[in-house]
């Protein structure tokens, strides 16, 4: 009873011997009115002669209120106060057995009935608790189902954000993507800013072209030349041989790839011609926000990468098959419409 009490919030009552105290202050002060009562009449027999007898009434309201041992109590004391200095007196015709039991008849009654009625009393405050208990878990098993609903909800919210966002993500992936499918390099080079973004989303990149002297930046985006970064590699510097020589995707997050980088960027890879079959430039991501730099992202960069690469290869295809065979190509085509690409994109 105390464990169930304190966990309904119920302050447990005061008890003696497993009797509240209540109970005992009850009785003792109905049957010391009683006996007030009975001194003040003329008749000296405490209410014997009174059908049925008033210590009835206490017996009766302390059993169907507290319960058995209540019960046993107020029958004991209510004896105590009926017979203690008003002992009946055996009659001349009455043996022994005749007169304890006109003595006994009434305090029996009282102890038969005070058990019976606080056993039903009894068990129905075990019923009570054992009801209260389960309400109380019904109610802590709805407000954790109640919790856990709201907290799917929630994440039901988000992957419907989530997955509007991936989808927002693949549309503008897809038209990125289209965006290199030009015919002319010139093109292609004004697309990969919508395509770095639509798919990296760095701060801050730049684009690489390689010619005879190492590598020249042909586009920025973030940040301009004046801002004090390199805008040449030469063939010597460490980031020409791991990105053009040795065709390494370097990363900050790598302790190796940070001497490489040597401050210059977080992100850097090379673009691949595959029909010449060497490096023709390189894209290196200087700023990005940390929660972007996970491990698909790099390999979103590396696609990337290749994808120009395929895109250059296709639009110069094009552009060869356009231009008649007596005509002369200058070498330095591809740096040409590079350096007409900075003015578009810038």
């Amino acid at each position: 009873m105390p464990r169930r009490s304190a966990r309904l919030g119920e302050r447990a009552p005061r008890r003696i011997l497993g009797i509240r105290v209540t109970a005992i202050l009850e009785t003792l002060a109905f049957l010391g009115g009683a006996l007030i009562l009975a001194a003040l009449l003329p008749a000296e027999d405490r209410f014997l002669g009174i059908k049925p007898h008033p210590f009835w009434i206490i017996v009766l309201l302390v059993a169907t209120q507290y319960g058995t041992g209540a019960a046993l109590f107020a029958a004991a004391a209510a004896t105590a106060a009926l017979l203690v200095g008003n002992m009946p007196e055996q009659e001349l015709n009455e043996d022994l057995y005749a007169w304890l039991l006109r003595v006994t008849m009434l305090p029996i009654q009282w102890l038969v009935v005070g058990l019976v009625l606080g056993q039903v009393r009894d068990s129905h405050r075990l019923e009570r608790d054992g009801l209260r208990e389960e309400l109380s878990t019904a109610r802590e098993q709805a407000q954790a189902i109640t919790k856990a609903y709201e907290r799917l909800l929630r994440i039901k919210d988000d992957l419907e954000v989530r997955v509007a966002g991936q989808l927002d993500t693949l549309r503008s992936t897809y038209d990125a993507f289209r965006s290199i499918d030009g015919k002319h390099t010139a093109d292609i080079l004004v697309g990969v800013a919508t395509l770095v973004r639509a798919v990296i989303r760095p701060d801050q990149f730049s684009l690489f072209s390689v010619n005879g002297t190492g590598l020249e930046v042909v586009a920025t985006e973030g940040w301009t030349v004046e801002e004090g970064r390199a805008t040449r590699f030469d063939p010597s510097s460490p980031l020409f041989e791991s990105v053009v020589v040795r065709r390494e995707i370097l990363c900050l997050a790598n302790p190796d790839h940070e001497a490489l980088l040597g401050g210059e960027g977080v992100l850097a890879g090379p673009i691949v011609s595959q029909d010449e079959g060497a490096v023709v430039g390189m894209l290196k991501i200087e700023g990005i926000a940390f929660t972007e730099l996970h491990p698909s992202a790099i390999g979103n960069f590396r696609v990337v990468c290749d994808r120009i690469g395929v895109a250059l290869d296709h639009a110069r295809r094009l552009e060869r098959l356009r231009v008649p065979p007596s005509e002369p190509r200058p070498a330095d085509a591809p740096v040409a419409l590079q350096r007409e690409s900075v003015a578009e994109m810038g």
